[in-house]
């Protein structure tokens, strides 16, 4: 995607003139700050007693990899104000690189481990009470990255996450774009085991992604299967479904 790659040349040149990292950034955040927001003067805005990643004709943008409970007090700020658009990267690729100490690649690996909307679903649910708000929403970013670590010793220090490419977006604004991450293929009725296999996640994962659209009212516990609660759609997203 060439807006991507654009995002990626303004980040690269960016910390190439200030050194790695401003305010505490990376690469990912960064890349991400200029894929929303390419002009680099709506960046770092002081915006209700707070500094806002990025300002725009759409609202704020702010881009947190981790953590997304540490965003409360600036939400409860901001979104008085403007709407805000809370960006979180999924990370469903990784490379894995290795370099020593002069900055030389010495290996490079891909990891096993990937993400999915359901591994994010416990920083998501941690903004419970927001989602619904007017102005609220959550931008899922699918990316493919380079993980790059230095080798002393024994020891392995993770230096930086690099983004390489944008595999897709979910945004997450109204209760129908939580309702459709439900997959159809679980059935009408069904168990948190169930919903780990059918998207391939933890259990635990799956608990908090099912306890998030009880708690939506999208989903509605209706009997128990040995030590598992069922629950199907409610009546009214069942008939919008």
């Amino acid at each position: 995607m060439e807006r991507f790659a654009e995002a990626i040349a303004s980040a690269e040149r960016d910390l190439g003139c200030r050194g790695i990292g401003t305010l505490g950034e990376k690469s990912l955040h960064l890349t991400l700050k200029y894929y929303f927001a390419p002009d680099a003067e709506s960046h770092e805005r002081a915006v209700g007693g707070y500094i806002a990643d990025a300002v725009t004709d759409d609202g704020i943008y702010e881009i947190q990899t981790r953590g997304l409970s540490r965003l409360k007090p600036k939400l409860d700020a901001f979104l008085p104000i403007c709407p805000v658009t809370v960006v979180h990267p999924v990370v469903t690729e990784k490379y894995l690189c290795s370099v020593n100490a002069n900055g030389e690649l010495i290996g490079r690996r891909r990891s096993p481990k990937h993400e999915s909307p359901y591994t994010a679903m416990r920083e998501i649910y941690t903004l419970r009470d927001y989602i619904g708000c007017t102005g609220f929403r959550i931008c899922l970013c699918m990316v493919s990255l380079n993980e790059y670590v230095i080798k002393e010793r024994s020891k392995r220090t993770k230096l930086d996450r690099v983004p390489t490419s944008l595999q897709g977006i979910i945004m997450l604004e109204e209760l129908d774009d939580y309702s459709e991450l439900l997959p159809d293929s679980v059935g009408e009725q069904f168990t948190v085991p169930d919903i780990a296999a059918t998207v391939h996640a933890s259990e635990i994962q799956s608990r908090i992604f099912v306890n998030l659209l009880a708690r939506l009212g999208i989903l509605e516990e209706i009997g128990r299967f040995g030590r598992y609660k069922i629950w199907q759609r409610t009546v009214s997203n069942a008939i919008r479904g």
